[in-house]
């Protein structure tokens, strides 16, 4: 278990992949709710800390180019992994499929995401974190890490 306040400021992102597709909703998100309006089912890679769902997140940026920023709240509404078990968190070090609610709406780089079948698919595109966060990874040029 690794907690965020475990985690340097920098490091606490959610490393966002891709959409879901139809298959893998079918095969991996029994565990998942249906999903809402700005809400989307989102291949997170490799996890930072032990993530509760509830959390909400302020922004959301270009794994490529950190500049790139968009003031919206993303909230965790739901977390599996290949089981199709829904989960109380995001757990630290794990590759999860989550549910996400973007607020006021579902932001360009999140909907513009390719849709894919499992992780790995695609790479690391877009990040999610806190404004903090953020600025920190933009002031010592970790924002093109992913």
């Amino acid at each position: 278990m690794r907690t965020e306040e475990d985690t340097p400021p920098a490091d606490r992102v959610l490393l966002v992949e891709s959409r879901a597709d139809k298959s893998a909703l079918a095969a991996i998100g029994q565990g998942l709710p249906r999903l809402s309006a700005n809400e989307e089912a989102l291949f997170l890679s490799y996890n930072y800390a032990d993530v509760p769902v509830g959390r909400s997140f302020d922004c959301c940026f270009r794994a490529s180019d950190a500049s790139d920023v968009v003031s919206v709240t993303a909230t965790v509404v739901a977390v599996t992994q290949q089981f199709g078990i829904g989960w109380d968190v995001i757990p630290h070090g794990w590759k999860t499929l989550a549910v996400l609610r973007f607020e006021p709406d579902t932001p360009a780089l999140i909907r513009e995401l390719p849709e894919a079948a499992r992780w790995f698919d695609e790479r690391v595109s877009v990040h999610v974190s806190d404004r903090d966060t953020w600025e920190a990874r933009a002031a010592t040029g970790t924002g093109r890490r992913s």
